[in-house]
């Protein structure tokens, strides 16, 4: 199966060797590009963005452009499921 490229935003350049070595391609947003220039882009290329910024993903969402939201509530429950697998594990018989 054909796999689409990830846009990632600004925040999220750190992302791009990891989600390559799990066989994503991937393409980064130029610095201090607009929102509006993200949506052509995205839209344009067939992209899926991934994002922090919660009025970016929206936009997506509107247009119908696949998105992923890493913003702080997401984060929050990641940290949130970890450290509950990692009571759990230390609590043993």
């Amino acid at each position: 199966m054909h796999r689409p490229t990830v846009l990632l935003d600004e925040q999220l350049f750190g992302l791009d060797e990891y989600l390559r070595d799990l066989g994503w391609v991937t393409t980064k947003v130029t610095p201090g590009i607009t929102d509006d220039e993200v949506v052509c882009l995205a839209k344009d290329n067939k992209y899926i963005v991934v994002s922090l910024d919660k009025k970016l993903l929206s936009r997506c969402r509107v247009m119908g452009i696949p998105s992923v939201d890493l913003g702080l509530e997401v984060q929050a429950k990641i940290v949130h499921e970890s450290l509950q697998r990692i009571i759990t594990s230390r609590a043993g018989p």
